[in-house]
């Protein structure tokens, strides 16, 4: 998900890329999940979790192969392209595979919380491993070991994933049923609020670092890698204070108000540079308890096993679309209204978002315990 950020700059002088053709080779990962996560989610709950999740780790393998002997930016993008169907026709179907591995619905929730981790951790050993990797064998060595990563996990997944065995539902019965349960709509929303913080932060830091205080490349991308890597914890916690007995809504309500607070001393511009910093690392750890409460709530709130793909296809894409505008409506204040305190706005809406979510997702839940 974040190789192509160091090895951008190579690529270009290599492929002779402009700015814009290489800003689709970043964002075209991402809209793909944007536009077809549900329609990817409802494939999957029809036709099958485990064929089209091995199916989507191996066009993720062929796809990183293919990027790796491109020699031109329509190959790149075409790689980039076949990489994102790869990645959310896998990522849609893990939560549905661990719910049917994991029996008891305490290890459920660690589960689920543990597979909240994929991006911040998957996301920070990238960006820590690219530096070393591309001064040995060039972004395209880069690009073949991320590949051969995903053909290991595919070997897995086909040794281990079990096979969830569902009756047929038409594809237009698992999309009206899925959007009827209102939680799947809470949870998709919320996951846009709280990625549009979290991207934004994490795509913007690196350019804060270098531009406004003259940081070192090699300095801000090793400061973005903690900033990251300490997001996992936060996953992990949020499935483990579930199984525990912590409820959802508060759990989110508590996590939107520390980002709230952190966004006002990070953006504030009243804080000296380390204590905005630490501040960072406390939004990034403590906003992490999200990811791990909306995924160990999919399966709570679909309406059957088998519905689950679809309501995750949802929350993907409404992520996705987060993704992609969050940063993007973050650079255009930041650049209309004289530098990125300016944003602090924004990220307060964004975390009010995601609290009125976790308020909505309480009152829903009470009525299921009922």
């Amino acid at each position: 998900m974040t190789k192509v950020a160091p090895a951008l700059p190579l690529q270009r002088a290599e492929l002779g890329l402009t700015l814009v053709e290489s800003g689709f080779i970043a964002t075209t990962f991402n809209v793909m999940g944007g536009l077809v996560g549900m329609l990817a989610g409802t494939m999957c709950d029809r036709y099958g979790h485990r064929r089209l999740g091995l199916t989507g780790l191996a066009i993720l393998t062929l796809a990183g192969l293919l990027g790796s002997m491109a020699w031109s930016f329509p190959v790149l993008l075409a790689s980039r392209f076949f990489e994102g169907i790869g990645f959310i026709l896998f990522t849609v179907v893990a939560t549905a595979l661990i719910t049917t591995a994991a029996d008891d619905p305490r290890d459920r929730a660690k589960a689920l919380g543990l597979w909240s981790a994929y991006m911040p951790t998957g996301g920070g050993l990238a960006l820590l491993l690219a530096p070393p990797v591309i001064a040995a064998w060039g972004w395209r060595g880069l690009w073949v070991l991320l590949a051969l990563g995903a053909a290991a996990c595919l070997v897995l997944a086909a040794r281990y994933a079990p096979r969830p065995k569902f009756g047929g539902i038409t594809s237009l019965r698992l999309i009206a049923e899925s959007l009827a349960q209102r939680g799947n709509i809470v949870f998709a929303l919320l996951f846009m609020f709280y990625v549009s913080q979290w991207s934004s932060v994490m795509i913007w830091l690196p350019t804060f670092l270098v531009d406004e205080r003259g940081a070192s490349a090699t300095s801000a991308a090793l400061l973005t890698a903690l900033m990251v890597l300490v997001n996992a914890p936060g996953n992990i916690a949020g499935g483990w204070l579930l199984a525990h007995g912590v409820r959802r809504g508060p759990l989110i309500v508590t996590a939107s108000a520390v980002m709230a607070t952190c966004s006002l001393g990070m953006f504030g511009g009243f804080l000296p540079d380390t204590a905005r910093y630490l501040l960072c690392l406390v939004f990034s750890a403590c906003a992490g308890v999200i990811p791990g409460a909306i995924f160990s709530g999919l399966p709570v709130h679909a309406k059957t096993p088998q519905h689950i793909s679809t309501a995750n296809g949802l929350v993907m894409q409404a992520s996705q679309a987060g993704q992609f505008f969050g940063p993007i409506a973050l650079a255009w204040l930041a650049s209309r209204y004289g530098g990125w305190d300016a944003t602090l706005w924004a990220m307060l809406a964004f975390a009010t978002g995601g609290a009125l979510c976790g308020f909505a997702l309480e009152r829903i839940e009470r009525r299921l315990r009922r």
